[in-house]
């Protein structure tokens, strides 16, 4: 489907509409058959009838409907896809995949060992939860470290069944699960090298209630319409995964063709696939963290090669500033030299002049990077220099730059 900007296209959706079933078309793009008939109405495109796609495969003669002329044009947004699942390909070893499709194609029928319901997580839960009260949704509520098992009393052998076939198949396939402390969302079972968390839970349904029941109160919680309900336990248990899972389903539920107990393998077969969704994603964080923490190394050389650099070239700027200072100085002791000259005053050592001139060339060779700098009173000036006050209290100055001799020796 050609979309404009992330908007559906008019003409290409009535195309695509009256030469593909609604059904097949809504599963391309990532949204249910309802919802795609929704944007057909907004974009007033007209649908196929009913049994028209029965009609048009029998090879009877069907009317299309043309497409009405609008004045305005229509923009309806398209809703973003869906988030991919990961491919068992892309996730999981070939030890781990020939797991998970022996698993999916088990037997549908649960068959307990013997001793399994006297497993001492089973055991513990029945003595917990047969002395737990319970709330006011009528599901036992344990204040005891057991199984994560929320269900009536109604159902607790039931529930205790099921969670021994989910623990006998999960540590048949070298599983193990355990109970933390507490006894919600602290059942969890390692799989691939992945702690999942889960549950059993009863669904509870919400009856609205009109008068009070015989010989007792009823408990009045009001829904919007001021109408008071009471909580009745429903009888059908879901298996459910605590951790927000995104790319997988996290809970599998009676249903009226099937039980819990007909798909347990297929359970299991589930959570090694949350597991190793779930390891796949730790992998890929680790791998950005690994890739940022590269760039801000990176990133740090970089700067520190640049303030290198840049000290280099200040110093070279320096140094070259210092050399020409030196030479102008030479070139003024060689003209004051030449005058003294011309004018008959003595400029030998010993003489006056001659000790200042020797002077101004140690002065100049100071200043020239070139040569090695003679001694001097000034290199103790720091030793007479009072301190001052900086923001941390006394200090000294940096002492001067000086450029390293030679210059061809500079790395």
């Amino acid at each position: 489907m050609a979309v404009e900007d992330g908007f559906w296209n008019r003409e290409e959706l009535y195309q695509r509409v009256w030469s593909t079933p609604m059904r097949t078309l809504a599963q391309e793009h990532d949204i249910s058959d309802v919802g795609l008939a929704k944007v057909c109405r907004k974009l007033m495109i007209p649908l196929p009838g009913r049994g028209y796609w029965a009609k048009k495969e029998a090879g009877q003669a069907v009317k299309r409907l043309p497409l009405p002329p609008i004045k305005d044009k229509i923009l309806v947004r398209r809703p973003a896809p869906c988030e991919e699942k990961p491919h068992l390909h892309d996730v999981g070893t070939d030890q781990e995949r020939i797991q998970i499709e022996r698993l999916e194609r088990a037997g549908s029928e649960l068959v307990l060992r013997r001793g399994s319901l006297s497993h001492p997580l089973i055991a513990q839960a029945r003595a917990v939860l047969g002395r737990a009260t319970s709330d006011k949704r009528k599901i036992l509520v344990a204040n005891e470290q057991c199984l994560d098992i929320r269900v009536s009393r109604g159902s607790l052998d039931r529930a205790l069944r099921l969670m021994a076939g989910l623990i006998e198949t999960l540590e048949g396939e070298a599983f193990t699960v355990t109970v933390g402390n507490g006894y919600r969302e602290h059942t969890s079972v390692c799989l691939c090298g992945q702690q999942i968390t889960f549950g059993l839970v009863e669904k509870v349904d919400r009856v609205e209630q009109a008068v009070a029941p015989p010989g007792g109160m009823l408990e009045r919680v009001l829904t919007y319409g001021g109408k008071p309900v009471t909580f009745e336990p429903a009888g059908r248990l879901s298996i459910e995964i605590w951790q927000p899972w995104h790319a997988h389903p996290k809970r599998w539920k009676d249903w009226k063709s099937s039980r819990l107990e007909d798909f347990l393998p297929q359970v299991v077969a589930g959570f090694i696939r949350i597991a190793l969704a779930e390891r796949a994603e730790k992998e890929r964080r680790a791998a950005e963290e690994q890739e940022r923490q590269r760039r801000v190394e990176e990133r740090a050389r970089l700067e520190q090669s640049i303030k290198t650099e840049q000290s280099r070239v200040h110093a070279l700027r320096r140094a070259a500033m210092s050399w020409f200072r030196a030479q102008q100085i030479r070139s003024f002791l060689t003209a004051a030299r030449d005058s003294a000259r011309q004018d008959g005053q003595p400029s030998e050592p010993g003489t006056p002049f001659g000790d200042w001139l020797a002077w101004a060339e140690q002065q100049a060779d100071r200043l020239d990077p070139l040569k090695e700098s003679p001694a001097s009173i000034l290199d103790r000036k720091r030793e007479v220099e009072p301190a001052y006050v900086g923001y941390y209290g006394y200090q000294k100055p940096d002492p001067p730059f000086r450029f390293p001799k030679p210059i061809w020796r500079v790395r």
